[in-house]
């Protein structure tokens, strides 16, 4: 009988120690969720702020566009402008003929 009761303490020591461990580990798991929920609502601020960001860029670079556009022929020389003209139509010069790239 003496040897059941010695069994029976050395079990419950054992079940005190798994108790423990397993505590031990599930606040581990909660502290792991925590910061692991802390860090991705970091990277979604992180992403919609470099969205907003990107957006503005965006903006920013359509309005010079259009600004550009608009002032473009007012920003000409009238010779480059008349050169312009001629120089659109013409055909792109065949180089074989010449020989080259034969």
């Amino acid at each position: 009988m003496a040897s059941y009761l010695a069994q029976e303490i050395q079990l419950a020591k054992q079940h005190e120690e798994i108790l423990s461990r397993r505590s031990m580990l599930l606040q581990q798991m909660e502290s792991h969720l925590r910061d692991k929920d802390a860090e991705q609502r970091w990277h979604t601020q992180e992403a919609d702020a470099a969205q907003k960001r990107n957006v503005s860029l965006l903006n920013d670079i359509e309005v010079a566009a259009k600004h550009l556009q608009s002032r473009e022929h007012l920003l000409l020389h009238p010779e480059i402008v008349n050169l312009e003209a001629p120089f659109s139509g013409c055909r792109a010069i065949p180089w074989t003929q010449f020989g080259y790239f034969a």
